[in-house]
């Protein structure tokens, strides 16, 4: 778990309200129970980590506030190293853009 904080503490950048992250990634209940969340973790105030067993990502997602106020978000292989990461997202459009990345499908709509 050390090594996990020190690869976190490289991606933070500044405190946010957790909580209402969190809010708005539950917008959608039905997408957000979709991402099979088994684990959700406060990181001090500076990320919002979320352990998901969706369709095309199972593993960690950590979501931070940039200086922007704009969200970024990353996918984390087992190892800790990033699979993918994707910057400048606005409130309203993050569950739909985490969404694409870690669980929709065509076959949904």
């Amino acid at each position: 778990m050390a090594n996990l904080n020190k690869n976190f503490e490289l991606l933070v950048q500044r405190e946010f309200s957790t909580k209402e992250t969190l809010q708005v990634l539950q917008q959608n209940k039905q997408i957000y129970w979709s991402w099979g969340v088994e684990k959700l973790v406060n990181y001090y105030d500076k990320g919002l980590i979320l352990i998901v067993n969706a369709h095309h990502h199972k593993g960690l997602l950590f979501i931070r506030l940039s200086w922007d106020d704009t969200y970024s978000y990353y996918l984390l292989n087992d190892d800790n190293s990033i699979k993918k990461e994707v910057h400048n997202v606005y409130f309203d459009e993050l569950q739909k853009r985490v969404d694409k990345d870690i669980e929709f499908i065509n076959e949904y709509k």
